[in-house]
């Protein structure tokens, strides 16, 4: 459906011809995106200014470009693999899933184990004692224990979610809405 004086395939809050028009089309997103793009560049560039005399700029620079490549080649592969395994939890029509409750302890699980990789896997003993003035020891067995209550609260709360559209499925009194709710009760007619 189009609007009469519009050329079809515009978007009705962009007049032809108006700046905003122009950039999307040359750029491909708005002036905003294009706008956030160079100020963090901009961002970038004074934070590698500010370490030019450094001589760890380029140790810094290879591990964010081996970075990148490793996440490119490796983890996200292994990511998409991980998903496409987990794919037989999602639920059935009608059904609770079970998917999003193993994904999302898993990614702040390995979220956590990705920041803290260095103090978890012992890998920096003498620096952190020196730093911090604390041990490593403790770390692996706190991320085994968060990551432990992470899935134990998971679980509790497809646990919580599954016995309530069970029960909400038996009781023919209240229909459930898909997504395991009561469904709202019908309104009552008017009295005139």
């Amino acid at each position: 459906m189009s609007t009469p004086g519009r050329a079809p395939g515009t978007s009705p809050d962009v007049a032809p011809g108006s700046p905003r028009g122009r950039v999307g089309r040359l750029y491909g997103a708005s002036p905003w995106h294009l706008v956030a793009l160079l100020g963090c560049f901009a961002l970038a560039a004074y934070a590698v200014s500010r370490m030019r005399d450094d001589p760890a700029l380029l140790r810094i620079a290879i591990w964010f470009v081996g970075a990148a490549v490793v996440w490119d080649l490796v983890v996200g592969p292994l990511i998409a693999l991980a998903d496409r395994g987990l794919r037989p939890l999602r639920a059935r029509p009608r059904r609770i899933s079970l998917l999003n409750h193993v994904r999302v302890p898993a990614l702040m699980s390995g979220l956590l184990l990705v920041v803290w990789a260095p103090v978890i896997l012992q890998r920096s003993e003498q620096v952190f004692r020196t730093k911090a003035g604390l041990s490593q020891d403790p770390y692996l067995a706190r991320w085994i224990a968060i990551t432990a209550a992470l899935f134990a609260l998971s679980g509790l709360v497809y646990a919580i979610r599954w016995v309530r559209g069970a029960r909400s499925a038996s009781d023919p009194a209240e229909p459930a809405a898909p997504g395991g709710a009561p469904a709202p009760l019908p309104a009552r007619p008017s009295e005139t």
